[in-house]
């Protein structure tokens, strides 16, 4: 090879290095190329999600799944735009709404996923008779203490006590005036007024959540049924369970910042819900069922 011929390869090889390297670093620093070819920072999506093998889409296109370790999930350097964003997760309703992806801005979504099958299970008043009780005539019946004890619950169901929010002392209680029309998860306290369900956070500027947004009260939810009944969705904060005057059931989700609200229907027919923990109990007429959360 001749010294001209090396020349023009050592020339040609620097001429590539300097196209190369400045667009490795702006991909690294979270640049990209936007559909009107203009040089645009970045965004993220954050999925605050506890469910395990649950996978994200954008756009139709799997981007991450969760797993034991990670459950949480962030899909970062994502270009400015709006986007198709999905979770699912086999046997699961799937989880879907639009949302806008601004530059070096991270949306936070909190998912709401639901069993496709509930597992409901019936509560019986009277536990089996054995054999020997069987056989009498007037055979005599005991006391279900599980129904006994979920019976008592609903006796009580909108009378808050200290035990159920230890961290609120109970002159604050009592200033919070909670009970049928006013619900409190931690520091959510939801409200209905007229056939509408308000949202306020109760605790300080910093600490206030992103499904939220806002300082003032705020309107999420005005159906054109009527709503009869509404209480927080077992074990969370940011989705909550309403109940219509045709004895229909539903989980919905807080969060109203992308102009979409998931919905999903748990109860075809129930006369009276209440949540305890993990679990939701309801009466069907006579009938005592529930659904245990629990992921």
């Amino acid at each position: 090879m001749t010294v001209k011929k090396q020349w023009i390869y050592i020339t040609g090889l620097f001429m590539v290095f300097l196209i190369v390297i400045p667009v490795i670093l702006l991909y690294s620093f979270g640049y990209r190329v936007s559909s009107d070819f203009k040089l645009v920072k970045t965004g993220g999506i954050y999925f605050a999600n506890q469910e395990l093998d649950a996978s994200v889409y954008l756009n139709g296109k799997l981007k991450k799944t969760s797993g034991i370790f990670e459950r949480n999930l962030l899909v970062q350097n994502i270009k400015p735009a709006s986007y198709h964003v999905k979770m699912s997760k086999e046997g699961y309703r799937p989880w879907q709404k639009w949302i806008p992806v601004e530059e070096q801005k991270v949306e936070v979504c909190f998912p709401l996923l639901i069993p496709e099958d509930l597992n409901v299970e019936e509560i019986n008043k009277y536990l089996p008779l054995d054999e020997k009780n069987a056989k009498k005539r007037k055979p005599k019946r005991d006391l279900n203490d599980e129904y006994t004890d979920v019976a008592e619950l609903f006796k009580t169901a909108n009378k808050p006590t200290k035990s159920i929010i230890p961290q609120w002392n109970s002159r604050e209680i009592a200033k919070l005036k909670l009970g049928v029309n006013r619900k409190l998860r931690g520091k959510v306290l939801l409200t209905k007024e007229g056939n509408s369900l308000y949202v306020m956070w109760t605790g300080k500027k910093e600490q206030l959540p992103f499904f939220i947004n806002t300082m003032k009260k705020k309107r999420i939810y005005s159906p054109d049924k009527t709503i009869t009944a509404f209480d927080f969705f077992p074990a969370r904060d940011d989705s909550f369970l309403v109940q219509f005057d045709d004895g229909s059931l539903y989980a919905v989700e807080i969060d109203t910042r992308f102009g979409e609200q998931n919905s999903y229907r748990i109860v075809k027919y129930c006369n009276r819900f209440l949540v305890d923990g993990d679990t939701l109990y309801y009466f069907a007429g006579a009938r005592l069922s529930k659904i245990n959360f629990t992921l």
